[in-house]
């Protein structure tokens, strides 16, 4: 019975990797940055009457600093963990929230909700099998929302 669930989910999930991207889209997350576990992303931010606008990304070694405007995203593998670190640091005159979703192809394994600080580092959890990570949904932190 074991054997035969497991089988069924295997041949689900090798079904839906097999089939036309036109046919298994992401959700429409609006604008969105893609980065693969190991990379470093740096996004220029425009921001302007609590409405904000992405630049063109670029990755970055490792550790770097953000500019001026800058929001630098990575994610940082450990070894067999099922998890992996997503470090955002942020230079904007607002704290920018957005989420990361990780993909297996076009496939939603995970997904977590990065609150905007300017203060600090952010650090999170996501799932380390993804084959990448989708950064999206961003928009100004709101004064006051408390942040899950």
């Amino acid at each position: 019975m074991l054997l035969s669930t497991m089988r069924a989910n295997l041949i689900a999930v090798a079904a839906a990797l097999a089939a036309p991207p036109s046919l298994a889209s992401p959700q429409d997350a609006g604008s969105s940055v893609l980065l693969k576990p190991g990379e470093e992303v740096v996004v220029p931010v425009a921001i302007s009457e609590r409405s904000l606008a992405l630049g063109k990304p670029r990755l970055a070694k490792p550790g770097i600093s953000p500019g001026p405007g800058e929001i630098a995203v990575a994610v940082v593998k450990h070894g067999l963990s099922p998890y992996a670190d997503l470090i955002a640091t942020e230079k904007t005159g607002m704290p920018v929230d957005f989420v990361a979703t990780g993909l297996i192809g076009d496939i939603k394994i995970d997904e977590i909700r990065v609150c905007g600080r300017i203060d600090a580092p952010i650090q999170g959890r996501i799932a380390s099998g993804s084959w990448r990570v989708s950064l999206n949904r961003f928009a100004v932190h709101s004064q006051g929302e408390e942040c899950r």
